[in-house]
């Protein structure tokens, strides 16, 4: 049984996570256009853009069962006011097979969205051990106000993220004007913000002053 052990906790620490299991390996696609070509929309997978008018655009990019409660809590940072952008897969089981990294996804709906935007904040699962979150991102001013927006909140937050940094320049949350902000959430504390509505909303709340924090110092 010991000699298992290794086996296991290497399967645990894969970067990219789905919710019905670990997504495992290179991903399948190696950008939106392909998935697209051999999946049907509105039934493997589905999409929700919502261009409110705002500076900042969330996304989950790997939202249903790739990666759950990613997607309902970027709706929750959004809120009503934020613009959003939503990949859910719903593959059950096998939704680990719609991931496609974050520098490859390059759906137009969502390269618009953030093109049009001044800062971007991207919500994922990661299969570290214990509760906390990893926050990455081309916009370090950005990234260290969420993790501290985060802490004083209650919730164990990393800056810089050294393991998944998601600085690069073609990550969709990098492709505002001022660059973003990549939040790596362990399963754990996914599971806990799922499980509770008043923590879900306490993270949520966190974020969101950051970027308000944000955009008051960058347009002075």
């Amino acid at each position: 049984m010991k000699s298992l052990l290794p086996l296991i906790f290497l399967l645990l620490s894969a970067c990219s996570v789905g919710g019905a299991g670990l997504r495992r390996g290179k991903d399948v696609y190696p950008d939106f256009a392909a998935l697209k070509a051999v999946n049907t929309e509105g039934l493997d997978y589905s999409r929700e853009v919502y261009d409110r008018g705002s500076p900042v655009a969330v996304f989950a990019i790997h939202g249903g069962d790739i990666e759950r409660t990613t997607s309902r809590l970027a709706r929750s940072v959004a809120s009503g006011d934020l613009n959003l952008y939503l990949f859910n897969g719903w593959l059950g089981k096998k939704s680990g097979l719609l991931h496609v990294t974050a520098a490859h996804f390059d759906d137009p709906a969502a390269v618009r969205l953030a093109t049009a935007a001044v800062l971007g904040i991207s919500l994922h699962a990661q299969a570290d051990r214990g509760a906390w979150v990893c926050v990455g991102g081309a916009n370090i001013k950005a990234a260290v106000l969420v993790a501290g927006r985060l802490e004083d909140a209650g919730f164990a937050a990393i800056t810089p993220c050294e393991r998944l940094p998601g600085t690069s320049p073609n990550n969709i949350v990098n492709r505002p004007s001022a660059g973003g902000v990549q939040l790596e959430i362990t399963l754990r504390l996914l599971e806990r913000l799922e499980r509770d509505e008043e923590e879900m909303s306490k993270f949520s709340g966190a974020v969101r002053r950051a970027v308000f924090e944000f955009l008051s110092t960058a347009a002075k």
